[in-house]
């Protein structure tokens, strides 16, 4: 039988880590990502109906190409954790399946055994076909401070026992609002349904529920976070 586990996480805890609580966001929400992408993927494999038949191939290979390019971001957040020495120390004191799960990704990140046939393959395709994770290195940093300061500064993190029961939805609250207020440019207290519907987009944290994942790399950056969680959360 299905079960979950949901704990809570304190945007207040985060602010207070700096970037190191970025850069676990930042993993939750390639996971999340990977597992949305997948669902997709699995969604428009499944028969369809006769107007919809003739972008079936299609539709596979968008979400193909965006879960790969969400894969290449993942990778980045795990370059950052092997450079901060503290983070790293976090990673040395996980339970032993996590710790397994950091060295399987570690043969995909700039020197790792599978690096080369990682860039050729997702890299090429991350880089011209899709898009870019917080370029800026400001978007994700500042929504934790601003949810930090709201009266409701707790978001959540769900362990299930299978991956698609898996989610992150202290991630969502921060894409939520980095895209809202800080792209967009929508004025907080106003209504974010109503002004987000007159950009013609949609609000990611009513999408639908994740998915297992497609990449067996993508369940390990969900058993890291497992991992990690206790001791910087």
């Amino acid at each position: 039988m299905s079960r979950t586990v949901t704990r809570c996480i304190d945007f207040q805890t985060l602010k207070a880590r700096g970037p190191r609580g970025a850069t676990v966001i930042k993993l939750m929400m390639a996971c999340n990502d990977l597992s949305l992408a997948n669902q997709g993927l699995t969604e428009w494999k499944e028969e369809q109906t006769v107007s919809r038949e003739s972008r079936r191939v299609g539709a596979g290979m968008y979400f193909i190409r965006l879960q790969l390019a969400h894969l290449h971001e993942g990778f980045k957040v795990i370059e950052a954790i092997r450079r901060d020495s503290v983070l790293m120390d976090l990673v040395q004191r996980c339970d032993s399946r996590s710790q397994a799960s950091f060295q399987e990704l570690e043969r995909f990140v700039p020197g790792g055994a599978n690096r080369g046939e990682f860039e050729q393959l997702v890299g090429s395709v991350r880089h011209n076909l899709t898009f870019h994770y917080d370029e800026s290195g400001r978007l994700v940093e500042n929504s934790i401070s601003s949810l930090a300061a709201e009266k409701d500064h707790l978001g959540s993190v769900t362990r299930g026992s299978t991956a698609h029961l898996w989610y992150f939805q202290a991630a969502d609250r921060v894409v939520n609002d980095a895209v809202c207020f800080q792209i967009w440019g929508i004025p907080r207290g106003a209504d974010t349904a109503v002004e987000a519907d007159k950009k013609r987009c949609v609000n990611s944290l009513n999408a639908t529920r994740r998915a297992s994942l497609l990449f067996s790399p993508g369940y390990g950056l969900q058993q890291l976070i497992a991992g990690m969680l206790s001791d910087l959360i």
